[in-house]
């Protein structure tokens, strides 16, 4: 009898055990924030799906989920800082933007895939054709390009000496500039690397920036920027190749230019390219350091995000990225990207 209730309570113990590992593990709030890059209320109501799938892909690695917040960062320092105080999981943050914040307990876990374009150049002028993304070409990086309103007087000049090889620091300084963040690559950190490639660091010549721009603004995302220089409120705008092929463009050269619109012209007539940057790494998905992001977590998130964008319900709700599809990545990754950083030390 003894032996029996033994072995029964052995069987029961083991049965409980079990039974323990079977459990969820229960996290009650998981936050996600986009950076502002693109359209915040276009990122919201794409990303308004995200929600629910997330609860869904977590659930199969044995976390039960209770509630997904999705959110936009006024701008990116700020996602960067919530992530570091723990008011921020999940991020999706440029590479600047996580070289800024690894050091401090962000860690990367996606990095994102893109639609690539035909064009494959450092030559401007190769830019300035009508560029659409090509699904067949699956680019893990992009350029950014420095772009101005030919239509107007000053956009026009600019063209014309970038044509002509002519263009000069001072030229640059005087046109009014339409950034983004720190963070940002396309906007604020290769623009900055073009600008000194071009125009800084030789004999006598100090190091030349957005920082030593006179007439430049910062914080603007890209469709407030490039709608600035369709507006003719700035002169230059940098994003991302091809900003022309988003959404907001069209729509935004046909509101300032009804009459040329009406003939047949698009904002590829209007916006034209000057410059290109060095290739930057694509977006990440990072994460900040709650104390149930484990290694396990972070497995199970890097598995839900690969699953979902590999679905066309997915792919819609980061669409205003751009994001085609994600792919580990480690920190050493992002080396190339810290060095492009000290073009500001």
């Amino acid at each position: 009898m003894k032996k029996m209730l033994a072995i029964l309570l052995s069987v029961f113990l083991i049965c409980s055990f079990a039974a323990g590992l079977a459990e969820s593990i229960v996290i009650d709030e998981l936050s996600v924030v986009f950076v502002p890059s693109a359209s915040v209320d276009e990122m919201l109501s794409a990303s308004e799906p995200l929600k629910g799938m997330l609860i869904e892909e977590l659930a199969k690695s044995g976390y039960e989920v209770k509630s997904v917040t999705i959110g936009a960062g006024t701008d990116y320092a700020v996602v960067g800082e919530g992530m570091i105080s723990g008011t921020i999981d999940v991020g999706f943050l440029p590479a600047a933007t996580y070289t800024l914040y690894a050091d401090d307990g962000v860690d990367v876990i996606l990095c994102s895939t893109r639609a690539g374009h035909n064009v494959v150049s450092d030559d401007f002028r190769d830019w300035n054709i009508v560029v659409e993304n090509d699904a067949s070409i699956i680019a893990s990086g992009y350029r950014s390009l420095i772009y101005v309103n030919a239509l107007t007087e000053k956009g026009a000049d600019l063209l014309a000496k970038a044509e002509s090889n002519t263009l000069t620091w001072e030229d640059m300084d005087s046109a009014k500039w339409a950034l983004g963040n720190v963070g940002s690559g396309a906007s604020y950190v290769y623009p900055s690397i073009w600008l000194n490639n071009s125009f800084g660091e030789g004999i006598g010549q100090a190091k030349k920036t957005v920082e030593n721009l006179s007439n430049a603004t910062f914080g603007g995302g890209y469709p407030d920027n490039l709608e600035t220089v369709v507006l003719e409120q700035a002169d230059i705008y940098c994003g991302f190749a091809d900003t022309r092929t988003n959404d907001y463009a069209q729509p935004a050269f046909e509101a300032a230019y009804p009459e040329l619109a009406a003939e047949g012209k698009t904002v590829f007539d209007c916006l034209k390219v000057i410059g290109v940057s060095d290739m930057i790494m694509n977006d990440t998905i990072s994460v900040g350091n709650a104390d149930y992001m484990t290694a396990e977590f972070k497995a199970a998130l890097q598995e839900a995000f690969i699953n979902i964008i590999q679905t066309d319900v997915g792919k819609a709700t980061v669409a205003p990225y751009s994001h085609t599809g994600y792919v580990p990545v480690a920190d050493s990754d992002f080396d190339g990207t810290r060095a492009a950083m000290t073009i500001f030390d």
